[in-house]
């Protein structure tokens, strides 16, 4: 009878860790060649290219999320060598987060102008910390960035009133692949005149590029790959319509079939190989 129950424990206790999968700090640690991405909700990417481990505007202690962050803060801090941030906004320079990578980790900040008095808030240390200006590339770890201006929108497709010319978008070039993160902007000539990119990342939100100008943007560049953003993360209501509603299925719909091939809408905890 004892080893009945026990069996019993045994097989409930499999189902329920085969139900909850491979964490993402895992599967990151797995990947050991060519280049993977992981979606980690918002406008959240990390990137890894062999031992190298990038992210974008990590967003993993926030308000009313409508799931449970697929990996840690201690957990990414084990493992991340650059932390990009586009603006100062907390569902983008995330201080929770970066305050735990300032503490637990060793990585780079690349940052704008604009986040400078926080990230001095928070200690960041001014030898991790590199101030990306629009338009004036440098190189960091053996990566090419790209800063890209960004102006902010807001709500009613109007442009921010606090909008601020300091604010960064990238282009991120590694091993050969480019990655475009234009944080929260409007579409601008910026983002047109790249003419190509390997791997986009945009915001089809009301106070972003919403619905037609992501169309723009995705048959000027014509990506490889197209991944939608700033959406599906955070809990909607009437005060958060307009930042936290993305419209992902509605800019699919206005494409090619060339370009809805190419076009992937994750989870989050997704992954996607790129190289």
């Amino acid at each position: 009878m004892k080893s009945s129950i026990g069996l019993l424990i045994l097989l409930l206790l499999t189902t329920e860790l085969i139900g909850q999968g491979i964490r993402m700090i895992d599967e990151i640690n797995a990947h050991t060649e060519g280049i993977g991405l992981w979606w980690a909700g918002h406008n959240g990417w990390i990137i890894k290219s062999d031992t190298l481990v990038v992210s974008t505007d990590i967003l993993l202690d926030y308000g009313e999320r409508i799931h449970e962050t697929p990996i840690t803060a201690e957990e990414l801090a084990t493992i991340l060598d650059i932390s990009f941030v586009t603006h100062v906004h907390n569902d983008h320079f995330n201080q929770a987060v970066s305050k735990v990578l300032i503490e637990k980790s060793n990585c780079h900040f690349v940052l704008p102008e604009s986040c400078i008095q926080i990230a001095e808030e928070l200690n960041m240390p001014k030898t991790r910390m590199h101030i990306a200006k629009p338009r004036e590339s440098f190189k960091l770890m053996g990566i090419e960035i790209q800063p890209i201006r960004a102006i902010h929108g807001n709500a009613n497709f109007a442009i921010y009133y606090e909008a601020n010319l300091q604010d960064c978008g990238y282009l991120i070039n590694i091993n050969g692949t480019s990655f475009l993160q234009p944080g929260d902007s409007y579409l601008l000539e910026d983002h047109l005149f790249l003419k190509h990119v390997d791997v986009l990342f945009f915001s089809p939100t009301e106070h972003n590029m919403y619905i037609d100008r992501s169309v723009i943007l995705i048959n000027a560049l014509n990506p490889d790959f197209i991944f939608p953003q700033h959406h599906g993360t955070i809990v909607v209501d009437e005060k958060s319509r307009f930042w936290a509603k993305g419209y992902p299925d509605e800019v699919k719909i206005r494409l090619s079939q060339d370009l809805k091939d190419r076009y992937h809408i994750l989870n989050e905890g997704d992954n996607v190989k790129i190289k």
